[in-house]
């Protein structure tokens, strides 16, 4: 049953950590990804292309603060597990 939780905590990591990076990674290459030279800095689809990018690195930081957050939460958790004496209860 604890490799099953280990295995199951370890999967949810690496999901968050590749939702974090694929988000992040599509937001720089979208945001650095400008084919047409002659777009004018103020035009609609700049603007557009450059609040894409910000939302999409936005929504990847947040995958990485649930993806340590979550490491965090699960080695505190067992930490806290190992200190209880079950010779008590």
């Amino acid at each position: 049953m604890k490799i099953l939780n280990q295995l199951r905590a370890l999967s949810t990591s690496l999901s968050l950590m590749i939702l974090a990076l694929g988000f992040s990674v599509f937001g720089f290459v979208s945001l650095i990804d400008k084919s047409d030279s002659t777009i004018s800095a103020f035009s609609a689809e700049n603007a557009y292309s450059l609040i894409g990018s910000g939302f999409s690195i936005l929504v990847g930081a947040t995958f990485l603060v649930a993806a340590v957050s979550f490491r965090k939460g699960r080695s505190g958790s067992e930490s806290l597990i190992q200190q209880i004496d079950f010779n008590l209860i």
